[in-house]
């Protein structure tokens, strides 16, 4: 039996079955590969630790692991943090970053929860906008009295002063919208 290059019953639809799952046309000979990646999942809201330390107070050993994890490595999107000692948890904020967020969540105590927010600013950007606000203390005299700055874990620089609504829209012109400004009752800060 001699073989002339042509497909034909069976094998001629079983070749156009193969070609079509594979993606061919016949006319194309090369093999289409495609890297197999998947995107990577979101980082959780909350988590709870997956290494037991029964040695220190439920929350600690967490707050010291955020508290390195952010000098170290995540200064860049770490913004502050506080603590719920009756339910074992730490809230976290940080702009949202999957490294950061799965090296919290390993190494914090399982009897810890973590909840995690979204912020829009890093810690070190606002430390030295609050720098910057205390600095230009003077420059609100005769509007408002000035009487604290504070950086909020939440994600913004809080600025205690007589007036808010008065000092609210001149610190945000002059700030930008990292900036809260709230009631305070006592005297005026001096910086001396």
């Amino acid at each position: 039996m001699r073989h002339t290059g042509r497909i034909t019953g069976t094998g001629a639809v079983l070749a156009a079955v193969l070609l079509t799952a594979c993606g061919g046309t016949g006319e194309d000979r090369k093999v289409r590969t495609e890297p197999a990646t998947r995107p990577a999942a979101p980082a959780p809201a909350t988590c709870t630790g997956p290494r037991a330390d029964e040695t220190a107070a439920p929350v600690e050993p967490a707050v010291a692991h955020v508290d390195a994890l952010a000098a170290e490595r995540f200064a860049h999107v770490y913004t502050g943090l506080s603590v719920d000692h009756e339910k074992a948890a730490l809230d976290v904020w940080r702009i949202p970053d999957a490294a950061f967020d799965r090296a919290v969540c390993r190494g914090t105590p399982a009897n810890v929860t973590v909840r995690l927010h979204p912020a829009t600013a890093a810690r070190t950007r606002l430390d030295a906008l609050q720098e910057k606000i205390t600095d230009d203390m003077g420059r609100w005299e005769g509007k408002f009295d000035l009487r604290t700055v504070a950086v909020a874990e939440e994600g913004h620089v809080e600025v205690g002063v007589d007036r808010p609504e008065v000092a609210a829209p001149l610190l945000r012109k002059a700030y930008g919208d990292l900036v809260e400004a709230v009631f305070e009752e006592q005297p005026r800060l001096d910086r001396g």
